[in-house]
């Protein structure tokens, strides 16, 4: 039997889904939604971009850049927010 910390761990290493997607990024398009879900994130990836998506980088360091699916996700979602402000 797991304990509590253990099930946490493995919860955030399973795919996101589009619940996830809709509650750590609550205005993203549909469109956007299933861009980021293409790239098969995990919840720890999805979490980290959603952290540092609403500036909260220096929780990873500050210093650390994000790098490979959290990147993109990051790409995809300031994409979206630059299309709402034309």
């Amino acid at each position: 039997m797991l304990n509590p910390r253990e099930e946490t761990i493995l919860d955030r290493t399973r795919l996101a889904g589009s619940e996830d997607v809709k509650r750590l990024f609550r205005n993203i398009d549909d469109h956007t939604a299933a861009s980021i879900l293409a790239l098969r994130p995990t919840l720890a990836q999805l979490e980290e971009a959603a952290t540092r998506a609403a500036g909260a980088g220096d929780v990873f360091g500050g210093i650390r850049p994000a790098e490979g699916v959290v990147s993109e996700i990051l790409e995809l979602v300031s994409s979206e927010e630059e299309g709402y402000e034309d």
